[in-house]
């Protein structure tokens, strides 16, 4: 009963707020449904019919592209700063066993700074890390609209990344992969703003007034 009041609630999401009255339809002959043994295959059939209108209108192809930027790029980038910070992945450090192994050899040839760098890896994580986790909240804050969350995120993110970058180059270690995702992030920000600039056109919901 459950599963399937999510799936009719996902689905009149997906109908956007020009279609609500259908949306409350759905809801209404849920309960009949559930009444009669047949409310799941009831929601799941009102899910797939939603969706297949998610092309035929504005409202429902920017839902479309949002989660196709989400789930394609700010989520798959999480995961990397994620698993750098958390599992020592060595995309970061390429011909390495990641974040630790990487300072460890710069530590062998500089034993004068062995300190240095030992101090460095929980720094490095921890900025991993936030990044990690302001690409989740850019895909979270995207999907709801909240652009002045979006705007906050992206200035965070834009200075950890700075701040890697800068971090990097003080340890001597190759910081190409870090400016790969500084230009991630650029494209990121191109983007993110031509979504605000199509969400502010998109009709507004009845209602409700779409903030410019």
């Amino acid at each position: 009963m459950r599963l399937a009041c999510a799936l009719v609630l996902l689905a009149g999401r997906c109908l956007g707020g020009q279609r609500r009255d259908w949306a409350a339809a759905m809801e209404a002959e849920l309960d009949a449904a559930i009444e009669d043994g047949r409310g799941l295959p009831f929601a799941a059939g009102c899910l797939l019919a939603a969706l297949r209108t998610l092309p035929a209108h504005e409202e429902g192809r920017f839902t479309l592209t949002a989660h196709a930027l989400a789930l394609g790029l700010m989520i798959p980038m999480a995961a990397v700063q994620l698993g750098c910070a958390l599992f020592d992945f060595p995309y970061l450090f390429p011909g390495r066993t990641g974040l630790a192994g990487a300072l460890l050899l710069g530590a062998e040839h500089q034993s004068a700074l062995r300190s240095l760098y030992q101090a460095a890896v929980p720094a490095l994580s921890l900025l991993l890390l936030a990044l990690g986790i302001a690409h989740l909240r850019l895909a979270w804050a995207m999907l709801e609209g909240d652009w002045a969350l979006v705007g906050r995120t992206i200035a965070f993110a834009l200075a950890a990344t700075v701040t890697l970058i800068a971090l990097m180059g003080v340890l001597l270690l190759d910081p190409s992969r870090a400016l790969l995702q500084a230009a991630v992030l650029a494209l990121e920000l191109a983007i993110l703003w031509r979504m605000a600039q199509w969400h502010a056109a998109l009709p507004a919901q009845p209602g409700t007034d779409r903030p410019g």
